[in-house]
């Protein structure tokens, strides 16, 4: 067998591009304790807002901060809704929308670090509008913003449409 003779520059140069490639790909994210009480918590959200799908705001609403800078920007339009009178409002109003809701999800994205996380995801929902029989669905691509505060986990932000169609500008004003 015949030895291959590796240099010392060749072997700098290697040990540089993957240090490089490690400190250019990843990104400083919570430790594992952090992330793992970051990822209980967004379960709760989840349950919860499956609970709004079922007519019932309290559960999510509980995990909402009730600070004058939360914003929730819901599937239904409207203009957009900024301090916790207002997002606490819209969420008792969602709840009367919704009835007998299943919600599956799929995370596209999520990140916590120090008190602030986010999940991007695309959310898939069966319910019926009270008072009606037929069932309807309701796909969403949707945002969530949290901060730690001193009691723990809460959500500060979302964003969520329905906009799963790609269209340009030139489709929209036709």
């Amino acid at each position: 067998m015949k030895a291959i003779h590796i240099g010392p520059r060749i072997v700098f140069v290697v040990c540089c591009v993957a240090a490089l490639s490690a400190l250019s790909l990843s990104v400083p994210q919570a430790g594992a304790q952090a992330r793992a009480e970051f990822d209980a918590f967004f379960d709760t959200v989840t349950r919860a807002e499956g609970e709004l799908f079922r007519g019932r705001a309290e559960p999510l609403k509980a995990l909402w901060s009730r600070a004058s800078d939360v914003t929730l920007f819901g599937v239904s339009g409207g203009r957009g809704d900024h301090g916790w009178d207002q997002v606490g409002r819209r969420l008792d109003w969602a709840g009367t929308q919704y009835s007998e809701g299943s919600l599956t999800i799929e995370r596209i994205a999520s990140y916590v670090d120090g008190s602030l996380g986010y999940v991007v995801q695309r959310e898939n929902v069966r319910f019926k509008v009270p008072g009606r029989s037929e069932e309807s669905i309701l796909e969403i691509r949707a945002t969530w913003i949290f901060r730690r505060e001193r009691n723990g986990w809460h959500v500060i932000h979302r964003q969520a449409d329905s906009q799963m169609k790609r269209q340009g500008p030139a489709e929209v004003t036709k």
